[in-house]
């Protein structure tokens, strides 16, 4: 099998984007990370007024956009690099449709959250523990 220089240019153009693709995901990671932490945060201390939290949580966005920028301006070559070499050889596996599994379970609770604290609704925290003891079970080792 041979490579042309054309094949080896689309292959590195190819692993650039995904490289973007995946520092993409590293936003929406940091950001979600962030609103779940100012939601622990109003969860654990009720006094704290919601007014104060949404005050803060845009300096919070803006300082996740940043610390996203720095590691996509720190990371993307050499993640491109990776993805380039990696491309021709990476199938999804159990441990990315895990990952991604979690990534959804995590979102959906936070909506959860979020609905009941707009409705002054208690959260229910057996029916997010049974969600997650599913979400365990389903993935655990035999």
């Amino acid at each position: 099998m041979t490579f042309s220089i054309k094949n080896i240019f689309t292959s590195k153009f190819i692993g650039q984007q995904l490289s973007r693709l995946r520092m993409g995901q590293s936003y929406y990671s940091l950001l979600i990370a962030s609103i779940n932490a100012v939601m622990l945060v109003k969860i654990a201390y009720p006094t704290i007024e919601l007014n104060y939290i949404l005050v803060f949580v845009p300096f919070l966005l803006l300082c996740t956009v940043f610390v996203g920028y720095f590691l996509d301006h720190h990371n993307i070559n050499s993640l491109d690099t990776l993805k380039s070499n990696e491309m021709a050889h990476r199938f999804l596996n159990t441990g990315d449709l895990k990952n991604q599994e979690f990534q959804l379970l995590q979102t959906k609770i936070l909506i959860e959250a979020l609905n009941s604290i707009k409705d002054g609704k208690k959260l229910e925290f057996l029916e997010i523990e049974e969600k997650y003891n599913n979400y365990v079970k389903k993935w655990k080792s035999p």
